[in-house]
């Protein structure tokens, strides 16, 4: 059901008055509009034909009744469901035959009504086109019984031609409509992605300078009193990184930002220093695919982050391939924080993510080292 069918924030179809109020309803009753033109024929034959003037105003008060209905049939029916609109429908042309005794066998061009109603009401094409096949046999059969008198016979035919055409442009309307809220929610899930994407380069930036900024810190304020010269070559470094950190927010937000690998291991090289890890990383990365150097460059981050943060590692061995990136520890492995729950946390999984964007996969296991172990390799 659509925003147009419901009463803002009450959750519940809308009443009359609001359903004839609806923006929808607008093209509804611009459409029945044009389509009462056609019912020109059958109030000419009622003025214009024989019988007492009081009959024919009450022969025209009933058709204006008729057309009145018609007129709000389908903003009042849109919103229920398909067993409400064919037992409403059939109600209206039941009743319509009650004219006969009123108008007589012009009572047929009423129909042109009935098959607007099908066209326009939101039924399915499997609802619509035999009902309105029923309406056409209907009135053929009832024009033929009269022997087509009165032109009755070009009254089947427009009702074909008027319930083809219509019941098509109902059904382009309604795919179309259909497209808008499939684009709409095109829209919503790239909006979705987008944000998910811009969270994990945020995690991806912040998680891993400020895991280095809070290490060096720490080791400043340990320095302090027993080698302040020292502990101000750290709190330089704190600067700095903080102003790095800065600088790649300002530019993951104007999603100008790129990292290399060779930028990340020179950081990760500083990183585990600051963090007291011994750190045996590679010296030359021009081995690695162009297409694997940003996800490699990512994973490096993330898995040195880890190691700093969570391992409780002394040592950290990185080591590069063509299609294939390895960053193991000698730490807590399994025990460690980040590998209790769900084999990972976000910033894994938004690895994961990145690589399979490149038609690699993200891994973690036990280390021969002692600790754990993150690879990163491209699929056969």
């Amino acid at each position: 059901m659509t925003d147009a069918t419901l009463e803002a924030g009450a959750g519940r179809p809308p009443g009359f008055a609001e359903r004839l109020r609806a923006p929808d309803a607008r093209h509804w009753y611009l459409g029945a509009g044009f389509g009462l033109l056609w019912q020109g024929i059958l109030v000419a034959s009622v003025i214009l034909g024989s019988g007492e003037i009081a009959l024919k105003a009450l022969s025209l008060v009933v058709l204006a009744v008729f057309y009145a209905v018609f007129m709000v049939f389908g903003p009042l029916l849109q919103p229920e469901s398909l067993r409400t609109k064919l037992a409403a429908v059939a109600a209206y042309w039941l009743a319509s035959c009650v004219l006969f005794s009123l108008i007589g066998i012009e009572t047929v061009w009423l129909w042109l009504l009935v098959v607007s109603m099908l066209a326009f009401i939101g039924l399915p094409l499997k609802a619509s086109l035999p009902s309105a096949l029923f309406v056409v046999l209907v009135q053929l059969a009832v024009a033929a019984s009269a022997d087509f008198v009165d032109g009755t016979g070009f009254a089947p035919v427009v009702t074909t031609v008027s319930a083809i055409s219509l019941i098509g442009i109902g059904a382009l309307s309604a795919s179309n409509d259909n497209l808008r809220v499939a684009n709409e929610e095109i829209a919503r899930l790239a909006v979705v992605a987008e944000r998910a994407r811009f969270g994990r380069d945020l995690h991806d930036v912040l998680g891993h300078s400020l895991t280095v900024i809070a290490v060096k810190s720490n080791l400043a304020r340990r320095l302090v009193t027993i080698d302040p010269k020292r502990a101000e070559t750290e709190i330089a470094d704190v600067e700095h990184l903080t102003r790095s950190a800065l600088a790649d927010l300002r530019l993951a937000v104007a999603n100008y930002r790129e990292i290399t690998l060779d930028a990340e291991l020179t950081a990760a090289q500083t990183a585990l220093a600051a963090a007291g890890i011994r750190a045996e990383l590679p010296h030359e990365t021009t081995v690695v695919e162009p297409a694997l150097q940003a996800v490699f460059a990512w994973v490096v981050r993330e898995g040195v982050t880890n190691v700093i943060r969570h391992s409780g590692a002394t040592s950290c061995w990185v080591s590069v391939e063509a299609d294939h990136l390895v960053i193991a520890d000698d730490g807590r492995g399994p025990d460690a924080p980040h590998q209790r729950s769900n084999n990972g946390g976000h910033g894994l999984q938004g690895l994961r993510e990145r690589a399979a964007q490149v038609g690699a996969v993200v891994q973690t296991r036990p280390s021969q080292k002692g600790g754990f172990e993150l690879t990163a390799t491209r699929r056969s």
